[in-house]
């Protein structure tokens, strides 16, 4: 795939970070989400947060899957993005019990 057509989704991954949900959903996840246990997780995915929370781990996994399947280079990723770390780094602790909980696929991109 061409730089541009790279940088063209890099764009498009960006302009659904506008979106106004996902604004709510991504400033909860990042102020007010802050799971230490798999009880955490499952109170918040069975909350009335359980949309934001699953819009923000959903929306970066298809991101990675992108850059995982070819789509972005990673290098190109990584420089016009940092969230996905942030996103990652609250669950990543707690992932193998999310996982055995609820999905084993989860976050798996």
């Amino acid at each position: 795939m061409s730089k541009q057509d790279e940088g063209s989704l890099i764009l498009k991954l960006y302009e659904l970070r506008r979106e106004e949900t996902m604004r709510k959903a991504r400033n909860w996840y990042f102020a007010e989400f802050n799971p230490e246990s798999v009880a955490d997780f499952s109170a918040a995915m069975f909350s009335e947060h359980s949309g934001h929370l699953r819009m923000v781990t959903t929306y970066w996994d298809m991101a990675a899957a992108l850059v995982n399947k070819g789509a972005i280079s990673m290098e190109m990723f990584n420089a016009a993005n940092g969230e996905h770390i942030g996103v990652f780094a609250k669950l990543e602790p707690l992932l193998k019990e999310i996982r055995a909980a609820f999905a084993p696929e989860y976050l798996e991109q």
